[in-house]
């Protein structure tokens, strides 16, 4: 469905991207950052405002950690070079730690060449925006310096919900939402813990790594780590069947609570990814009832021990309060990254930036 309910109106994320696509062709490249809560449509609004705007632009999909690494290359241009068209990165739910790495400088050295299109979670945003910490502040830049922002609001026009009347969807709360059955999917999530109690225990897993900051996609050994610190009893065959649970669609939904990653040359495996709506669900989000992180934050860094993984998780522990979970996995993120790595860089100053207090 095309999203132009009235060009121009505060309603109008597509429109309000377009207009800032149309200086990409100028010397400086702006950066273009979509917030909005999960569901909202900021993939959709991306995908749509490029089509009208740039529609032979060579496309990148990257995550921060691939353009830091690209960034530091002997020739970072040959990445974003293809003559005769605009180059644009795509850089899909920035986390915490993802902001505080592109604030290191390596905004400095793309957007001459490339155009950078972003998405951030609201709630992360304003997290952000609120901490007023040293560690945190190359993200606060990239937000307020570098980014020109298009809000992509959740609810939605008396069109849209014609549209999808019309086309026999459920018309809930948002656009996005309702074309995948976010609802029915976060009920389907409820009513696990008395029907489906592994299900259940898995995607709270998935959930909390992803509240914790980490949102990369998660190999099924992880996500077998994560559940069994959950469930100690649990057997393989218990897994399996919790696993089929969380990746089916239930009724009225287009999709499960996990659901396979594409496959990509930094991750050839792909994965499982977690659906964003459930983490926000699980924090709050739209009258949902939070559910506490409790033992979360050391279950992740205890089985998660990757340095990108420390470094995200510390950055998010930071944000949450957590100053001894954010302090042990930032060091431990400095002495698992390889010395030269822009990871070991971006954990080494933030670790610089805790405050004594904060022990691990």
């Amino acid at each position: 469905m095309s999203q132009d309910p009235q060009p121009g109106a505060p309603h109008d994320p597509v429109g309000e991207v377009l207009r800032l696509l149309k200086s990409a062709a100028g010397p400086a490249n702006p950066m273009v950052l979509l917030d909005g809560p999960p569901l909202s449509g900021v993939s959709r609004s991306m995908y749509e405002a490029l089509q009208t705007q740039l529609p032979h632009a060579r496309l990148h999909q990257l995550t921060a950690g691939e353009l830091a690494d690209a960034c530091t290359g002997p020739d970072t241009s040959r990445l974003f070079f293809a003559p005769g068209h605009q180059c644009v990165v795509w850089l899909d739910g920035l986390s915490p730690a993802d902001l505080v790495l592109l604030g290191q400088g390596f905004l400095d050295q793309v957007l001459p060449q490339a155009l950078v299109m972003a998405s951030v979670n609201s709630a992360w945003r304003e997290r952000i925006l609120r901490d007023r910490s040293t560690l945190t502040a190359p993200a606060r830049t990239v937000l307020l310096e570098y980014a020109q922002r298009v809000s992509v609001p959740f609810t939605m026009t008396a069109r849209e919900r014609s549209y999808l009347r019309e086309n026999g969807f459920p018309v809930s709360k948002g656009l996005a939402e309702s074309l995948v059955g976010g609802e029915n999917l976060i009920k389907h999530y409820r009513r696990a813990g008395w029907e489906n109690r592994d299900g259940r225990l898995l995607v709270e897993a998935a959930v909390d790594v992803r509240r914790c900051g980490i949102h990369r996609p998660l190999s099924e050994d992880e996500l077998h780590q994560l559940w069994l610190a959950r469930c100690a009893d649990g057997s393989d065959p218990r897994f399996q069947q919790a696993l089929e649970w969380a990746g089916t669609a239930p009724q009225n939904a287009s999709m499960g609570l996990l659901y396979p990653a594409a496959r990509t040359p930094s991750r050839p495996a792909g994965g499982w990814r977690v659906l964003a709506y459930a983490a926000g669900a699980d924090d709050g989000d739209h009258g949902h009832r939070a559910r506490p992180l409790d033992d979360a934050w050391e279950q992740v860094r205890e089985l998660l021990t990757g340095a990108d993984d420390q470094y995200a998780l510390g950055v998010a522990a930071h944000l949450h309060g957590r100053g001894g979970t954010a302090r042990a996995a930032l060091a431990d993120a400095v002495e698992r990254a390889a010395p030269e790595h822009p990871i070991a860089d971006a954990a080494r100053s933030a670790l610089h930036c805790l405050s004594p207090d904060d022990l691990g």
